[in-house]
This record gives structure tokens, sequence and C-alpha cells, in this order.
């Protein structure tokens, strides 16, 4: 396994193997790749979704407030970009175990969205073994996840199709704390302090609609200052 340094929202993917499994952390997202892709196809996931990210947080800053709101306008940047969507909404999560950590809660939503893919689980679960390793990566992550007393964050795991396109795996989640919020992805929560919302589909990018907005997505990402991605190479 290795760890690359940060580097730049617009900077093209450093040395990236498409026939191996990576991932990445840009704010509060995790990106996993399933093998296959072409570093051109991994870089516009990437930047599609640091845009998407970027335009929520400025439209609505304060992580505690606007859940539905955020959702709706990320989903909406995405699409704009060219991804497909659908009109999955945001749902509380029931039956939440008394204790229990978001990277788990977020393997079983993924689960319920590919099935006997048992692949995609076994990446999703190693990028969050390497993230738990990487003090720098996580604190990226957490600290654009957590509010006060609330955060969201998308676990977004992308599977290389027969045709060399991308499927995302878009699984969204949201909470609010009964509690100062301190940690979020490994930290054991109580169901009696937390309301959990998530939402998860499979979402297709459409690279002719995005070829028409890259180069525009690439210059807004550049002089947005926003230099926030820690790549993870997972190497399986």
């Amino acid at each position: 396994m290795t760890v690359l340094h940060s580097a730049p929202a617009t900077a093209p993917a450093k040395n990236v193997d498409s026939t191996q499994d990576s991932a990445f952390v840009a704010g509060n997202s995790v990106v996993s790749f399933v093998g296959g892709l072409e570093p051109q196809l991994k870089q516009d996931v990437m930047d599609s979704v640091l845009f998407a990210q970027l335009a929520a947080d400025k439209q609505f800053p304060n992580k505690d407030t606007h859940r539905v709101e955020r959702y709706n306008l990320y989903n909406h940047i995405l699409s704009r970009c060219g991804w497909t969507t659908t009109n999955e909404s945001m749902h509380k999560v029931t039956g939440l175990k008394q204790k229990f950590t978001m990277d788990q809660i977020a393997l079983e939503i993924i689960a319920s969205v590919v099935g006997p893919n048992k692949a995609v689980l076994e990446i999703v679960a190693m990028v969050f073994g390497a993230l738990a390793k990487n003090p720098k990566a996580l604190s990226l992550f957490e600290n654009q996840a957590k509010g006060k007393d609330a955060g969201n964050f998308q676990i977004l795991p992308c599977i290389a199709t027969s045709d060399g396109e991308v499927i995302m795996i878009k699984t969204c989640m949201q909470f609010s704390s009964s509690k100062r919020v301190t940690k979020v992805l490994f930290w054991e929560w109580s169901n009696t302090d937390v309301g959990l919302y998530t939402a998860a589909s499979n979402t297709t990018l459409n690279r002719r609609q995005y070829g028409t907005v890259r180069n525009t997505i690439m210059e807004k990402l550049g002089t947005s200052g926003k230099s926030f991605i820690e790549n993870i190479d997972i190497d399986i």
C-alpha cells in the first residue's frame, strides 16, 4: 500500500495505473476505484465530485443546518456535470444497533446497492483500513465532514464497466447528534445520541456531457484555492 502526498484539485492524476484499485479523499468525500478505469476518467470523477462538494459548501457552509438543501444542490451540480441522477431522497435510518460506527453503516448501505459484488465491498473495507492508518487523510476528511453537532459525508465506490465507462455508487450520509461532534467515521456512536439519514444509488457519468464542462470545472477549481486531495493507492 502506497500513500501519495496531497495534490491540487486540478492536478492530473499522478502515475495512475488504470489496472490498479485506488482511492482518494477530497474534503468530506472518499472515492474508491475498482480497476479498469483510464487515468483521465478517474480525474474527471475526482474533479466533478470535488466541484459539487465545494458548490454545496459555499451555498450552505453550516453543516449543522440545511440537510435537504445541501443534498439537493449536490445532486443538481453532479447532474449538470453529466452524472445521471435518480429521485432518491434522504431517509432516516431505523433499527440502528445500540453501538455502531459510521464506516460499518456505510458498508451496509453500499451492500444494499451492489448486492453480490463482493469486490466493491472488499475495496471499500480496505480503503477504510488505509484511512484509519493515515492520520493526515483522516484529519482532512473529518474536518470537512463534521459540524458542531452534525455532519455529512460521501462514500463513493466507482466501478469500471465492460465498455470502459464508470458507475459510481453515490452513498451520502448526514447525521445530527445530541452531543458535540469530535470524530466521525470510526467513532463508536450510540443510537440514542444520533439521527442518521442516508441515500444511495447507482449513477453513471455521461462522458460527452462532462467533456463540455471539463475545462470550466478545472478553471473554477484552480481559482478556488482548494487543494485538499489526498491520494491513497491500494495494491491488492
